[in-house]
Parts: structure tokens; sequence; C-alpha cells
């Protein structure tokens, strides 16, 4: 191998390394609404092999009124297994298949076109994507299906350019298990698989082992949705997240109860706007990732912004690097966030994961034919590397200093301490009372009913036990999940009383209590406070 290409992979790999691993801890600052939940359930898996819900190895795992794909979770049990509980140890397994996900990036690229300059541009823009490297470092379905949806694409080629045709069906295996990961894989990795036999036909005809793979695919989903059928009422939540089922839309189309021509045309608008805003130049470029306040301009895109000149001038020249796969490339970007699409909220860059990678072949492209074209003028080149540069420390500026401290309360920062604190202290006290609202205007809902559990080891049987919706809201152990009304709250002695701040006691009844301690966000404001009864 030459010098020069052995330098670029230990660079690739040495950036990847650092921006997925260090202070994985600290940046995001805390373990999010949605990591708690895989957490949580990864911690009660390793312990006992049931979920949060008392359900033993179950495919589908119930989350605050939704679902989550089981794969991320029993992947995360291994690491809280043998690390204990943390934001490292769950968040390992997706930092760590993030990081491959990099170089399997690059090895897709050089099966599709024996190009080992592009192949090792494409990794070196995964390494220092904004977007992925959001993504590896948080516990995120979609980042663990990515891993798998490329996995599968290169084993497919691989297998198609050296006539092994017994990988195809490993390929296939991972196709299965990027639909087990996450659910947008549910659309996308099926549609991928019929653009393969569609543009690759006439070869795949013969093969009895892609018909094997074919076969077993099907086989080894047919789980997850005899899983769907038997539990739709788990499922209801994220039915209501279908774009259909916005209530505006539904609104528009209920005005047209038999012109079914005009509910199509409402349709095809809404799914067209609603893609429009997944390719918007400016979303990926320049405002998408918002790891800052929407208030503030210092925003940073899913891409750098740099990169932007390459990703359009890549389309044009696609075909000069694929040849005969360049239709699979547009095919891929086209497809990829049709899913997403199908969503409301607007353009979900976690839904929308997929998309990263051949949009970065798409940008690889063009960032080679540039430096082709001004070959001779290194002034050139080394203005565009350096402004791509400058963009790339400005991102990792944002992301690992600004973020973690403006985005606290965003990542319910504070739980944590709170565990930290009662951990020492549980068996001072008759019953812990915790207010699950959080926020300056306590307006939010938070889970505390499992980031205290998880962080203070407790037994996952209290929890898969508990009793809930009842005056005491969530009830296990010595915990009471439920609304502090200082007014009409009976004070009592040997109990913990951990409230937001915007829900502090008023003047008359904090004379009866002792404050234990205040929890701060990142940014300094006050988040919490422990209090207990004076004796």
């Amino acid at each position: 191998m030459k010098k020069g290409y052995l330098f670029a992979i230990v660079l690739i790999a040495t950036t990847t390394i650092f921006t997925r691993f260090t202070g994985l801890s600290q940046v995001p600052p805390h373990l999010s609404n949605d990591e708690i939940s895989i957490a949580y359930d990864a911690y009660s898996i390793s312990k006992t092999l049931r979920d949060e819900h008392n359900d033993f190895l179950p495919i589908s795992f119930q989350s605050h009124g939704t679902y989550k794909a089981p794969l991320t979770i029993y992947l995360a049990s291994i690491p809280t297994f043998l690390l204990g509980n943390s934001e490292y140890s769950v968040r390992l397994p997706s930092a760590i298949l993030g990081s491959l996900s990099v170089f399997l990036l690059g090895f897709l690229v050089y099966e599709l076109s024996k190009n080992k300059n592009l192949a090792l541009i494409t990794s070196s823009l995964l390494a220092i994507s904004p977007w992925h490297i959001y993504t590896s470092r948080m516990v995120l379905e979609s980042n663990v299906a990515l891993f798998f949806v490329i996995g599968g694409l290169y084993l497919f080629f691989y297998a198609r350019s050296r006539n092994k045709t017994s990988i195809i069906i490993v390929s296939f295996l991972f196709f299965v298990l990027s639909m087990y990961a996450y659910h947008t894989e549910w659309g996308l990795t099926p549609l991928l698989i019929g653009v393969l036999f569609y543009l690759y036909r006439k070869e795949l005809y013969g093969k009895k082992a892609f018909f094997i793979g074919l076969l077993l695919f099907f086989l080894l989903i047919t789980p997850l949705f005899r899983n769907y059928l038997n539990n739709r009422g788990t499922y209801a939540r994220a039915n209501t997240q279908l774009l259909f089922r916005d209530p505006g839309l539904e609104k528009r189309l209920t005005s047209y109860p038999n012109d079914y021509l005009t509910k199509s045309q409402i349709l095809l608008e809404s799914s067209l706007g609603s893609y429009s805003s997944y390719i918007n130049l400016g979303y990926l470029f320049f405002d998408g990732l918002s790891l800052l306040p929407k208030t503030n301009p210092f925003q940073v895109g899913l891409f750098l912004a740099p990169l932007l000149p390459s990703f359009i001038f890549g389309f044009f020249r696609l075909k000069k690097y694929f040849k005969k796969n360049a239709n699979f490339i547009y095919l891929w970007v086209i497809f990829s966030p049709l899913v997403p699409t199908l969503t409301t909220g607007g353009a979900n860059s976690v839904r929308n994961l997929a998309s990263v990678a051949p949009y970065l072949v798409v940008t690889a492209v063009g960032f080679l034919e540039t430096f082709l074209a001004v070959r001779e003028r290194k002034v050139l080149r080394t203005i565009y590397a350096t402004i791509i540069l400058t963009s790339f420390i400005y991102f990792s500026a944002i992301y690992f200093y600004h973020f973690p401290k403006e985005n606290g309360e965003n990542f319910q920062y504070g739980y944590k301490q709170i565990s930290l604190y009662i951990k020492p202290r549980y068996n001072l006290y008759n019953k812990i009372v915790v207010d699950p609202k959080f926020g300056e205007t306590y307006l939010f809902d938070g889970v505390p009913h499992l980031y205290i559990p998880y962080f203070t080891y407790l037994d996952p049987t209290y929890l898969q036990r508990r009793t809930k919706d009842v005056p005491c809201g969530h009830c296990f152990a010595k915990y009471e999940i439920r609304s502090i009304h200082w007014e009409s709250e009976k004070i009592q002695t040997k109990y913990l009383y951990i409230v937001p701040y915007s829900n502090r006691p008023p003047d008359n009844i904090e004379k009866q209590l002792s404050m234990l301690n205040e929890i701060h966000l990142p940014n300094q404001k006050p988040a919490f406070r422990i209090y207990e009864k004076i004796q």
C-alpha cells in the first residue's frame, strides 16, 4: 500500500475515533428522553431478560406511549452488563457502529467505482460530517440501522463483483438487521432491495443465492409484522405520526368527502411539500442540525456548508465514476428521504439519517472533480481545503462547547444528578416524591421513573411491578412520581421532595422545609431543588 493511502486511512481513523468517542458521556450533556428509554430497557434486559413493562425478550419495546425497535436495546444491554449504567456504556454501541460505517461506506464506494481516491474522500467526508457525528454519539436506532444498510449494500456489491454468491445471503442478513434496528428501514430496506433487483435483474435471475437470500429475508422479518398486527394498540402513537394523520391535512381532506381527485391532489401536494423540506439545501447545509436555540443565528447544517458546491457538482459527474452503477446512486438518493417524507413534524434529521450516505457519495464525486479541475493550482486547492477545515473547526466548537451548555434542559439534564444524590441516602427516607414536570415554565413532562432507577441501579423488578395512573402516579419501591401541588400537599417527615425550580414551594410552605440541594443546568440556571421537612 502506498504511504499516501496509508496516511489517509490513519488520518480518517484518528478523526473518526476522536469525533465519536471524545467526551462521549458529556456531549450530549445528558441522556435524552429517547436515550434513557433504551438505556433502562437495556439495563432491565441485562438483569432479568424482561423490559420495563415485564415483557420477556420482546420484539418491540413500549416507550412513552409508542414503541422502539429491538436491536439497539439488545446491543446496548451488552456494555451495560459489562460496564454498568452510564451514558458511556449505553452510547458505546452507536459510537462503534457509527465509526465502522465511515469505513464501510468507503468500501462500498470502492466496490461501485473501483476508485481508491473516491472511496477515501467519501470516508473522510463521513468522518467529519456534523450529521453523522451528532447521531453516532447518541443512542439512536437510526444510526444502528444505517450501519446495517451500508453493510448489506457493501456485501451485495462485493459478492456481485467477485462472483461470490454465498455472500449475497449474508448481505440479506444485514438487511434484516436494519429492519430490526429502526422503523424507517421497514420501508427503505425493501425499496433498496427492489432497486437492486430491478437494476441487476439480468445477472441475478440465474443466481439461486439471491433468491435464497430473498426468501430468508422475508422469513426473518415475519416476526416484526406479526408483532405489529398483534400489538397494534402499542403502535397507536406511531400511527398518528403518519403524514395523512396530520390534523391540518385531515381537516382539508374531510372538506371534500366524495371528491377523490381533489383528495389525491391534496395528498400529493402535502407529500411533495414534505419531500422538498428534506432536500432543502438551506436545511442540509446551513441550519438543519439545530444545535443551538432557534433564535441563535450561529447554527450549523447537516453537512459542512463549503461542501454545497461539491454536492451540486457531483450530480453531474456521477456517471464518470460509477458507470453502470450510477443509476443505483441516483435512485438511492431519491428513495432515502421517501419514508420520512410520509411522517408529520417537518424535516427530521433522525428519521432521515439514511440519506447521509448517498448524499455524501454524491458530494465526494463533486469534491474529487473540483480538486482535479484545479490540480495545477495548488493555491486554490489549499484555499478550498482550508475553508472546509475552518468550517469543521467551527462545527466542533459549536458542538463540543456551546451545544452541551445550551441544551441541558432539552436533554432533561438534572435527573442523573438527582439520582446520584438519592443513591447514598435512599435508606434515610420512607418516601421519595418526585414531580415529573421540568423546565422554566413547569410545562414539560419528564421521565424520572426511568432516569432514577437506571442511575441508582434499582432492582428492575420494582419497576416491572409498579402501579401506574393512580393517585400516587408511578409508584414503585419508595418512589412516588407525581405532580406536587404545594397548597394541598401534606408535608411529612422522612419524605424527600424533588421538584423543578419552577415549582419551588411558596414562602409559607418553604418555612416547613429544608432545602438540601439545588441542581443547576450546564449554563448555571437552576433546574431542580431537593427538600425535606424540618424536624
